[in-house]
């Protein structure tokens, strides 16, 4: 069988080129339109299907709904305990994944890192719900950064690992021969290594646990509130302007954690092992 033409192959990239801009409009056209209309004028205080003008009222309107703010405050005390969390946790996990001693206990947790992404953040909220009301263990803010935390962990574990991977053994020998003990050669040499990735984890565990919908709706309560839950709950009784420049605000402020965890996994994965020059 002769291989396709030249005329071909740029047939089949053109087509292949063509379905992935469809794609990405298809994706993306619902998340614009909803930019495009946060800035909508409507009319009597209400959003209309017709665009009727511009306006920036709706972002104020926005900062000044106190339940809306204190959505906000909730995921953003929610997210931060978590990433805390997530950072050290992950991190321990992210450098055991690679340099545990013992290949079985390796592929153990990596096994249940993965277990941790690929599990339906459904049967998460299910089984954390029903843990909690067997042990009488009361709802609150506790529970609901224990819930949303293990899919960060994951997350950090595997930008961690990355990390340690780039890492050259040699620098640790070398501060070895230099009399420095285990913790100080961790402390000094590979976790300044480590920042980058670290960072970029934590920015990443971050926006991971504050846009969670699906864990938070089943541990929130009417005093804990998470503002994917109150923006979801919103549409249930038609979404005010004041939803959709909330939408709009939470996506910028995702879409920027989300370039600066990358700039820093980029930086990580650039500088790779630095090989340790003789004197």
């Amino acid at each position: 069988m002769s291989a396709p033409s030249g005329a071909a192959r740029r047939a089949g990239g053109a087509l292949l080129g063509l379905w992935y801009m469809l794609t990405v409009l298809f994706l993306f056209a619902p998340i614009v339109t909803s930019i495009v209309y946060s800035f909508n004028l409507g009319s009597l205080n209400k959003q209309t299907s017709a665009f009727t003008g511009w306006t920036l009222a709706w972002f104020a309107d926005a900062w000044n709904n106190n339940s809306l703010r204190h959505a906000v405050e909730i995921s953003l005390t929610a997210s931060f305990w978590s990433a805390i969390v997530a950072v050290i946790l992950g991190t321990c996990l992210g450098f055991a994944l690679v340099r545990h001693p013992r290949p079985l206990v390796r592929r153990l947790l990596s096994g249940l890192t993965y277990i941790l992404l690929i599990v339906p953040e459904t049967v998460i909220g299910v089984s954390l719900l029903l843990f909690y009301a067997v042990t009488r263990i009361r709802l609150g803010m506790p529970t609901l950064v224990a819930g949303i935390t293990p899919l960060a962990i994951a997350v950090t574990a595997l930008i961690v690992r990355a990390g340690v991977l780039t890492l050259d053994r040699r620098l640790e020998d070398a501060a070895a021969d230099l009399g420095a003990v285990r913790w100080k050669a961790l402390w000094f040499v590979v976790l300044p290594h480590l920042a980058p990735a670290v960072l970029a984890a934590a920015l990443m565990s971050y926006v991971f646990s504050f846009d969670n919908l699906v864990i938070s709706s089943f541990l929130t309560t009417p005093s804990i509130s998470t503002l994917p839950v109150y923006l979801y709950g919103s549409l249930q009784y038609g979404p005010s302007p004041a939803v959709y420049a909330a939408a709009t605000s939470v996506f910028i402020f995702t879409i920027v954690l989300v370039a600066l965890a990358g700039l820093l996994y980029r930086v990580v994965l650039r500088r790779g092992p630095r090989p340790v020059r003789p004197r």
